[in-house]
C-alpha cells in the first residue's frame, strides 16, 4: 500500500492511500489495514488518531462483524 502525505488546495493536511490488488484481497479476507499514529507522524501528518480500513460486502455486514468482536463505533447510526 502506498501511504503518502500532501496538502489540499486549501493547505489542509491530506493522507493519500493507494491500495493494490493484494491489499484488496487481504481486506476481503478479513484483514483490516491499520495506520498508526506513529506512521502518521512519520508522514508529517497530525498524529492525533489511528486510521483503520475495513471491508465488508455491505455497510451492515461491517457493523455486524465489528459488533461480533465487541467493537462499538461512535457516530454510526444503529
Amino acid at each position: 500500500m502506498i501511504k503518502a502525505s500532501s496538502r489540499t488546495a486549501l493547505g489542509q493536511p491530506m493522507l493519500f492511500l493507494g491500495l493494490s490488488g493484494e491489499n484488496v484481497t487481504r481486506l476481503a479476507a478479513g484483514e483490516p489495514i491499520r495506520i498508526t499514529t506513529a506512521h502518521l507522524a512519520q508522514l508529517g501528518l497530525p498524529a492525533t488518531m489511528e486510521v483503520v480500513i475495513h471491508y465488508g460486502k455491505t455497510e451492515q455486514a461491517i457493523l455486524d462483524e465489528l459488533e461480533a468482536h465487541g467493537v462499538r463505533l461512535g457516530g454510526v447510526p444503529s
